[in-house]
């Protein structure tokens, strides 16, 4: 279920008087590659760890000081004491809270001297959990870290430093590696995913333990209104020990499953654990709540409980032209009916959303434009069509709709959609009902592009040209978005479109120092991209779709495409135009333009 939102008008407010990154600073970028291997960490072995008495030349110990908290957060502390001087370290705050930092330029030392000053600007906090919280970019600050003897001790120490644990985005990216644990939804209806860190000093016969221990603990902060946590009081009763005869065996306490839990929940709780604990997938799962007996599931059933597992290897592929909706030609299906809508009614239309569960299908449709424009919807059985019923309470300025949640019964009202009148984002169900604002705090103003997870519960959003995420509840009697977060992608100054490409990344459109757009693939969190088309011209684009691969085909690319100057392209290894003859039952046109691809969900 891919879901993009984004409006025709995109305010384009630049960041570079906010971010502070120079146009040569250096940033964490990973040239190719797929958007959901975004990687951190260069491999299976973790790097080597600096040592204090690896080196007396000041400015290299204080780079190998900026790497020495990564890794095991346990013995974070005790790694960066080991380089300060006992006073100072002794001054040193516990805790095992990490700064991840960008240095915004070279550090400096006169030979002779005891300081080395570096620059940097703080990008998030690194949690002990594996959490990566983003921060506003501030603009960058400077300190002189003094480094010299300490008497009756060989070599070198820092004598003074900031009192906070901080390593580089480069040691970041060396020590860690991305992985995705998950919690239901409040509805119990499927699972959400959590993106953590984990260190790449972790053993992998260790790293079932880890997890157990994140989700044992608490969600992101920003996930904590959409998602249930495990019942209160939920511990392991021992490491989970290495996997044997293909069989992981783990061990919680009664707490996990408590008396009176409904009969799903041991499923749920064998389901939700074998998706956090991917790539390693043993055959046979052993779950031992308190004194009970264990209970064994030999190959059991998990993959559909995650919506992203269930999207298309090779999506159906649609866009506007003259105003009809028409397939690609290299879409499957490329000669069947336009899904739900009738023919008679696909016309006059200016942006479009389709959508389908394993039973039904959904439409949402803008007819007409300026003050006339109409969003208008439609749902049917799988292979069947639909009178399109115009929403109320919205006209004019609208974006493009999107399906957020798109139920299998035959009931309308259960669909979720989201579309922007004026910058303001309002939800619509299937039936026709009048459109409701959807009320948030926090609100960062007025937003010209928005994009839904998977998942149905996480949001990307554009907003005064700048990315935020945040968390769609649909529980209450309300649809509410909780608090926005703000996410800077590295290097661009201004950001003007968003799509999720995988359930953990984004594709991302905008500006960079150089004045020239360019399409990222970026982490949710915004630490690290890969670049799919550096340079498309200065020409704004106003428009990005993707469909987000699924969590089994990390090595494929996700497809995108763009709008800049009213041309739709396609996101290859360089920009591929979108021409009538690329559409089904096209006869060209002069000066008409195919444009605003999109997916079947």
């Amino acid at each position: 279920m891919r879901r993009l939102l984004c409006s025709a008008v995109v305010v384009a407010t630049l960041l570079a008087g906010g971010c502070g990154i120079p146009d040569e600073s250096d940033v964490t970028i990973v040239d190719d590659g797929p958007a959901v291997g975004i990687s951190v960490g260069g491999g299976d072995e973790p790097p080597v760890q600096p040592r204090r008495e690896d080196s007396d030349e000041p400015k290299t110990l204080v780079g190998n000081y900026l790497q020495a908290a990564a890794g095991d957060p346990e013995t974070a502390s005790a790694r960066v004491k080991a380089f300060l001087a006992p006073d100072e370290a002794e001054r040193f705050p516990s805790g095992n809270d990490i700064k991840v930092v960008r240095e915004t330029e070279p550090s400096l030392h006169n030979p002779g001297e005891a300081e080395v000053k570096i620059t940097y600007q703080v990008l998030g906090t690194l949690r002990a959990n594996g959490v990566y919280e983003p921060v506003v970019p501030a603009d960058p600050v400077g300190y002189d870290l003094r480094v010299g003897p300490v008497n009756g001790r060989p070599g070198q120490f820092i004598l003074d430093a900031p009192q906070t644990m901080m390593i580089t985005d480069v040691a970041f990216a060396a020590f860690y590696t991305p992985r995705t644990i998950y919690w239901w939804n409040t509805a119990n209806t499927g699972l959400v995913p959590d993106l953590r860190y984990m260190p790449l000093s972790v053993p992998t016969v260790q790293q079932p333990t880890t997890i157990m221990g994140w989700l044992t603990g608490s969600p992101a902060s920003w996930l904590t209104d959409t998602v249930n946590q495990l019942p209160q009081g939920t511990q392991l009763t021992e490491n989970v020990p290495a996997i044997s005869n293909d069989t992981l065996t783990i061990s919680l306490n009664a707490q996990a499953v408590p008396q009176g839990a409904d009969a799903r929940a041991l499923e749920r709780l064998r389901q939700q654990l074998q998706w956090s604990i991917r790539p390693l997938v043993p055959r046979t799962i052993e779950i031992k709540i308190g004194h009970d007996e264990p209970v064994r599931t030999d190959d059991g059933d998990y993959l559909d409980t995650n919506a992203a597992y269930r999207l298309a290897d090779d999506p159906e592929r649609f866009a506007l032209y003259g105003g009809v909706i028409r397939r690609l030609r290299v879409s499957p299906h490329a000669t069947d009916p336009i899904p739900v809508i009738k023919q008679a009614a696909n016309k006059n239309i200016t942006s479009a959303a389709l959508s389908s569960s394993a039973t039904r299908a959904y439409a949402a449709v803008v007819t007409g434009s300026g003050a006339a424009a109409r969003l208008r919807v439609a749902q049917a059985t799988l292979g069947e069509q639909a009178d399109i019923e115009p929403v109320g309470s919205l006209s004019g300025n609208l974006g493009t709709p999107v399906w957020a949640q798109t139920p299998d019964g035959d009931d309308p009202t259960a669909a979720v959609g989201l579309i922007t009148m004026g910058g303001v984002i309002y939800s619509f169900d299937a039936s026709g009902a009048n459109a409701r604002r959807v009320e948030w705090q926090g609100s960062p103003g007025t937003v010209t592009a928005l994009s839904v997870a998977p998942d149905g519960h996480r949001i990307a959003l554009v907003s005064g040209g700048r990315l935020f995420r945040a968390a769609l509840s649909t529980s209450g009697d309300q649809i509410t978005l909780g608090d926005p977060e703000r996410v800077q992608p590295p290097d661009l100054k201004t950001v003007t479109a968003v799509a999720w490409n995988s359930e953990t990344s984004l594709a991302v459109a905008g500006l960079r120092p150089n004045n020239r757009y360019a399409v990222l693939d970026v982490t949710i969190d915004g630490t690290l991209a890969t670049i799919r088309l550096s340079d498309i011209g200065a020409e704004r684009v106003t428009y990005l779709t993707a469909y987000p691969l699924r969590p089994v085909n990390p090595e494929r690319l996700a497809p995108e495409w763009y709008v800049a100057g009213g041309d739709a392209w396609e996101v290859l290894s360089e920009p591929v135009r979108l021409v009538p003859e690329n559409l089904t039952d096209v006869t060209a046109q002069p000066e008409l333009n195919a444009t605003a691809p999109f997916f079947l969900d």
